[in-house]
């Protein structure tokens, strides 16, 4: 059973305390109460709503890395699609950014599932599909050697 989770850096800053953040180290945080652009160059977004927390990276390859983990969880035949969109907003940016989102492909190649939605800088999928395809050879390497 997966442990509860728990927001220490609202807990720890009501008794007082003050954190330094790490830039190099993924941390969760919310893109509607901080101006996440500024603070975060690659995050994975799962939904798009005021309480969904992303998940940020310090680099593209982190990022490809758990969007590839996510679609070996979903199912290891599981084909992806990736998708530009414009729909992404910050707290205290105006504007829609764009993102890419990371669709699930069922049997017939169609759209059957979102993964979530990938923040590059405003870039988009031209970005993100070579360092994914990088990412999906690394980790079939990386299981064929633990099986």
């Amino acid at each position: 059973m997966r442990r509860p989770w728990f927001e220490a850096g609202a807990a720890i800053a009501a008794a007082g305390f003050a954190l330094k953040p790490d830039p190099n180290a993924p941390v969760l945080g919310s893109i509607w109460t901080q101006p996440m652009i500024d603070l975060a160059s690659y995050a994975f977004l799962t939904r798009i709503d005021a309480t969904t927390k992303p998940t940020v990276f310090p680099d593209l390859h982190h990022l490809a890395r758990h969007i590839e983990r996510r679609r070996l969880d979903a199912g290891l035949d599981r084909a992806i699609q990736l998708e530009e969109v414009e729909d992404l907003q910050f707290a205290g940016l105006p504007g829609l950014h764009t993102g890419v989102q990371v669709w699930l492909l069922d049997m017939a190649h169609e759209r059957e599932t979102s993964l979530g939605y990938a923040w590059l800088r405003g870039e988009g999928r031209d970005r993100l599909e070579p360092v994914l395809r990088t990412a999906r050879r690394d980790l079939g390497e990386r299981l064929r050697m633990v099986a």
